[in-house]
């Protein structure tokens, strides 16, 4: 476990440090308390709170359905990929975007015949996408806040490296998809659950402070899933503890 991996280290910092004891607790306790590092652990608590509550309410399965519902059979493959990128662009993370989204694309793949590991694959790529260009994708937080650049100017860097390589995908995803027939059984369709989304990423990329937009983002979570029903208050801070936990190693 990644915290006994950090009490060790710990442990070995101080073994290290000169000076008295005292001394040495003190270098430890005045580094714990790096601003920087603060500001990051705050911004992982966020994600990871707006990313579970998110997901609770049902917004990845939505964001699916919307691909699906509005785009021609042709484009089945693109979209999964394009629905994998914008969801873990919005929730920072690759492998929770795996987890959540990859039993659905496999119904899917099911149900219209598509080789299972290809819908797998482009799941994959999809989210590896997003997290590398998300703000608020955890090793994007340590590589602005260490090297004290916005998130913007990273993102207009990285945009440049993988843009040309996600719109090739596009363009082969396009080809193998001929011959691929919709899903009958899709599911509803419900533009507000994936507002969250939306909106999180809209912020970021005008340059909003990331913990305003993380905050807002969740409230929005509230808001829609208390009023649709999706889960009651005690629920919403059930899923922000469950997300808050997730992110703590």
């Amino acid at each position: 476990p990644i915290a006994v991996a950090f009490l060790v280290s710990a442990v070995y910092a101080l073994l290290t440090v000169k000076g008295s004891m005292n001394e040495r607790i003190k270098i430890f306790s005045k580094g714990a308390g790096n601003p920087t590092m603060v500001l990051m652990l705050a911004i992982f608590i966020l994600a990871g709170a707006f990313a579970a509550s998110a997901k609770a309410m049902g917004a990845v399965d939505s964001t699916v359905n919307l691909a699906l519902k509005f785009l021609p059979e042709q484009f089945i493959l693109p979209g999964i990929f394009l629905a994998s990128c914008f969801i873990s662009l919005s929730i920072g993370t690759s492998c929770g975007t795996i987890a959540a989204l990859t039993p659905l694309a496999v119904g899917i793949a099911q149900q219209s015949g598509i080789d299972v590991p290809l819908m797998v694959g482009l799941v994959v790529g999809g989210t590896y996408f997003g997290d590398n260009l998300s703000f608020i994708s955890d090793t994007t937080i340590v590589a602005t806040q260490t090297q004290e650049c916005s998130m913007r100017d990273k993102f207009r860097v990285n945009i440049r490296i993988v843009a040309p390589v996600a719109i090739i995908m596009l363009i082969i995803y396009y080809f193998l998809g001929e011959g691929i027939t919709t899903p009958t059984n899709i599911g509803e369709v419900n533009f507000w659950l994936v507002l969250p989304y939306l909106a999180v990423v809209i912020l970021a990329i005008c340059g909003v402070n990331v913990l305003l937009t993380l905050g807002i983002g969740i409230i929005l979570t509230g808001i829609i899933g208390t009023a649709m029903g999706t889960y009651d208050v005690f629920g919403w801070f059930t899923a922000m503890n469950e997300g808050m936990m997730g992110m703590s190693e």
